[in-house]
């Protein structure tokens, strides 16, 4: 497969690292205007198979290609995810789809019309704890309650705000997992360390019987990534990170205990069980999935609406807390 991968930031540089090493990956064209960039490439020693190209125009006039990854910017995913979808170019684009929800339902709009493949990069739904959980969600029963929190050190760069650049992440694992949109949320955010951006959130989200907390910041000193999902039998918690998962089920709960070191170690831990699954790096997996629904015409895991549903909801997100006031979240 010849693939076209746009920009090489820190995404764009992952990608690039990944696609390098699939052995169904014959050519792979990257666009970067920078020098640094380009000798980054370079230094993956795959000369030969990986060439640079200083503009979009440049790439797409040296050949066909199988498909395409937009790792640029935000507010430059419409434009260039247009254009490659006018060329009936296969796209993976990052999170979020577009910088407006406006711009997202065009692109998707375009996209079912030249009928191109269109699949928006929410990589944390190819991790395997997320996939494990997902499995094994009908062990905790029907779920009602979640809370999350993504906690992260202060940007180097520009990346947004927390909702659009850490949040959306986890609003789309809760709708991965309890299969429902959010309709509605209410929410706080601030500016503490970032002086452009909204750096801490804290948002309420509904999913029409489901409620879910999801909290974000780039203030702390640590990085901590965590779900905790209740249902009505019993209850699972989820790193991301350390890609650890474990579930908690009310059944087997005794309220006996024989000593107080019993109850010490018992109470509260309900009857645990540790799921298997074999641990990856998630944007691998994600892009193995993206070239073969390419190959094989199949609909990805993350769909155009699934990335413009989760923008909606981190847009409502950033309205709600300049309102004060609930906001429906709509697309």
């Amino acid at each position: 497969m010849n693939i076209l991968v746009i920009g090489l930031g820190v995404m764009g540089f992952n990608h690039v690292r990944n696609l390098a090493s699939f052995e169904e990956v014959k050519r792979l064209d990257v666009v970067e205007p920078s020098e640094e960039g380009r000798r980054k490439v370079e230094a993956l020693g795959k000369t030969g198979t990986v060439f640079c190209h200083k503009s979009l125009e440049e790439a797409l006039a040296t050949g066909r290609f199988d498909a395409a990854i937009v790792a640029v910017p935000t507010h430059l995913h419409y434009a260039i995810a247009s254009a490659l979808v006018a060329k009936g170019i296969p796209l993976l684009i990052e999170k979020p789809i577009t910088e407006k929800v406006e711009d997202g339902k065009k692109l998707i709009a375009e996209a079912k019309a030249k009928g191109v493949a269109l699949m928006v990069g929410h990589i944390e739904r190819f991790n395997p704890a997320v996939q494990a959980l997902k499995k094994n969600l009908q062990m905790i029963g029907t779920p009602f309650y979640a809370s999350v929190h993504r906690f992260g050190v202060p940007a180097q760069r520009d990346v947004g705000s927390s909702f659009i650049d850490q949040a959306v992440h986890d609003i789309d694992v809760l709708t991965f997992l309890v299969g429902k949109y959010p309709q509605e949320v209410s929410a706080i955010e601030a500016k503490i360390v970032d002086p452009k951006n909204n750096d801490l959130c804290s948002a309420i989200f509904e999913f029409n019987g489901f409620k879910a907390t999801v909290e974000a910041n780039r203030v702390t000193p640590i990085r901590s990534r965590e779900l905790i999902i209740l249902g009505t039998e019993g209850a699972a918690k989820l790193d991301y990170i350390a890609q650890d998962l474990t579930i908690m089920r009310s059944d087997r709960v005794t309220s006996k205990y024989s000593t107080f070191d019993e109850v010490v170690m018992r109470i509260g831990r309900g009857s645990e069980i540790k799921p298997y699954f074999v641990k990856d790096e998630p944007l691998k997996l994600e892009l193995k999935h993206f070239l073969d629904c390419v190959k094989n015409r199949k609909t990805p895991l993350t769909t155009g609406e699934d990335g413009l549903h989760a923008l909606a909801a981190a847009v409502a997100g950033t309205n709600a807390a300049k309102s004060g006031k609930k906001e429906q979240i709509a697309v």
